[in-house]
């Protein structure tokens, strides 16, 4: 799958996913629009920017446009976030994607989180480690309002075993609306040994 999406980003040319500007995924003009956004609760959340204008269009175009090459400009948006923690003090010791259910990402034919998570592993020289599992797939949450989200990814997902023990990990995801996926991401984590769960997101709904 790997060596089919190297080669479909090689034989397309990367016109900006929020303006359409040849030459990258995502273009400088639309990367400086982008305002982190910062919720510090239950679940330490970091967002490279609210899901709107160009940023949204590129998270669209990622999950649904297949166009896995903006994975990696989007990661590299969240990963800035994280590197910005870590210069703060923050102490992180893996990168953690939220996985989809196997059934969707084989009919998408990538996982948008792990994809993004990758990039922001390569770009902080931390660990990825994919040891999230989403075991029930659900509706797509866009399809749902704000109350049904959270029932429809409780115990969604399960970690292996022990895999995080004493670990300070960061989860990796596209975009929050409710949060509910994120915590139910981070249950999973902590079950599994996780000492501390940050979310770090290329967009949040505001």
């Amino acid at each position: 799958m790997e060596l089919a999406l190297a080669a479909r980003d090689v034989l397309l040319v990367p016109r900006c996913a929020g303006c359409g500007d040849p030459g990258s995924w995502f273009c400088v003009a639309c990367r400086d629009q982008c305002e982190p956004v910062a919720h510090d609760g239950t679940l330490a959340l970091r967002a490279a920017g609210a899901h709107a204008g160009p940023l949204r269009a590129a998270i669209h175009r990622l999950k649904y446009g297949g166009e896995p090459g903006l994975a990696a400009e989007l990661g590299a948006l969240v990963a800035l976030e994280l590197a910005r923690d870590l210069a703060r003090g923050v102490t992180v010791d893996a990168v953690v994607p939220v996985p989809l259910h196997r059934s969707r990402a084989a009919a998408r034919g990538y996982d948008q989180a792990a994809l993004l998570a990758r990039a922001v592993a390569e770009r902080t020289g931390l660990p990825l480690r994919p040891v999230l599992h989403r075991i029930r797939e659900g509706r797509p949450q866009v399809e749902l309002d704000r109350p049904a989200r959270a029932a429809n990814v409780r115990g969604a997902f399960v970690a292996e075993a022990s895999s995080l023990r004493g670990l300070r990990v960061a989860i990796v995801d596209d975009v929050a609306t409710t949060g509910a996926t994120l915590s139910d991401a981070a249950a999973a984590a902590r079950s599994a040994g996780a000492r501390a769960v940050r979310a770090y997101i290329v967009a949040v709904e505001e």
